[in-house]
């Protein structure tokens, strides 16, 4: 089939350190490459892919720099805008070039009404929170054909949007090294920011009296150096940062655990799985998806404060570590993804 890919205009492909949409939009399409499909991504900057490649801006919005001057603080907005605005010009222009269309981007609901009117079939994956306004948007279309990317994610929006499934990310096993001989550290992974919580994960650390390894931007500020810089002290606290990937295989693989103290309705949690298939159980807070991807006291922990972390921290050798990879490598893989994909257009194709 010919498919098509549309990513945000943010980052380019591949992407390094932050990027989860990204990262599942490129795994879906060397997925299709492997299976004979023929593959056109479109997007921002200079994308390294074996797909056909539609650069629709010259930049990404991550190489751009931008003022905290008031004029400024939308631009980032509107360059989106813009983006999407380039990109239903291209759909409209070659319409029934394509058998289906399959949309990553975060205001994707945009192009709607367009996919209404076009002969090839558009499906929009929906990686971020529902709210009001999306919900009521996206509901005054009968078919909108949406995928969500948990059960949790489709709650807010109870039966008001018809989507088409759900269909779990994924990844690449074989760049996640299984390991049952971790190391005596705990650790966190994501942006530095009030929505993760990476001060629980220190007070759950130091509450079960073990070392913890923090991995992350610093992408809120005064939150950074008013709640995690004071906890670091490079002996029982260390914060690595950003960091490449190999060493970030490697933190995965050699942790006894991953704290992950969320405090909003993640709808998937890409970090979770990575863990999972280095080996390494995840102990999470019960919001978004975390009860989906973790079996409670099978393959990690799911609980509802820093109390009862602590507590699972101390725990964590009741994990068999080679079940962690096991739930990943029978649900969460590209291939498993892409067949939920392929399987949401087959109930749609014909219609």
């Amino acid at each position: 089939m010919k498919i098509a890919v549309i990513i945000p205009p943010f980052t380019t492909l591949p992407t390094i350190g932050q990027g989860g949409t990204e990262r599942i939009a490129e795994g879906l399409i060397n997925e299709l490459l492997k299976r004979d499909h023929e593959v056109t991504l479109l997007g921002a900057g200079n994308c390294q892919t074996k797909a056909n490649f539609v650069q629709i801006f010259r930049r990404t919005i991550s190489e751009q720099k931008f003022d905290n001057a008031f004029v400024e603080a939308s631009r980032p907005l509107r360059i989106e805008t813009a983006y999407i605005t380039k990109v239903m010009k291209y759909l409209a222009d070659h319409d029934g070039e394509f058998d289906v269309v399959f949309n990553h981007m975060r205001g994707g609901f945009l192009i709607m009404p367009l996919a209404q009117k076009l002969k090839m079939p558009i499906i929009s994956v929906f990686h971020l929170p529902l709210f009001e306004e999306v919900i009521d948007a996206v509901s005054q279309f009968e078919n909108p054909n949406v995928i969500s990317i948990s059960n949790n994610q489709r709650k807010p929006a109870g039966d008001r949007i018809n989507f088409l499934s759900t269909v779990y990310n994924g990844l690449d096993l074989s760049e996640f090294e299984y390991n049952d001989k971790p190391e005596n550290y705990f650790m966190f992974m994501g942006a530095m920011g009030e929505h993760k919580r990476p001060h629980l994960a220190i007070e759950a650390a130091k509450k079960a009296g073990v070392k913890l390894v923090l991995v992350g931007g610093k992408k809120r500020e005064p939150y950074f150096s008013e709640m995690i810089a004071p906890r670091i002290d490079d002996e029982n606290v260390k914060y690595l940062g950003e960091v490449e990937s190999v060493e970030r295989i490697k933190v995965f693989k050699n942790a006894k655990g991953f704290l992950f103290p969320i405090n909003w309705e993640e709808p998937f949690g890409l970090v979770v799985i990575e863990s999972m298939a280095s080996g390494t159980p995840v102990i999470a807070f019960n919001h978004g998806a975390m009860s989906e991807i973790i079996d409670d006291g099978k393959d990690g922990f799911v609980v509802e404060n820093v109390d009862e972390m602590a507590e699972a921290i101390g725990k964590i050798d009741q994990i068999n570590r080679s079940l962690c990879r096991k739930k990943v490598e029978e649900k969460f893989t590209y291939g498993k993804m892409v067949d939920g994909y392929l399987e949401a257009f087959e109930t749609i194709k014909d219609k």
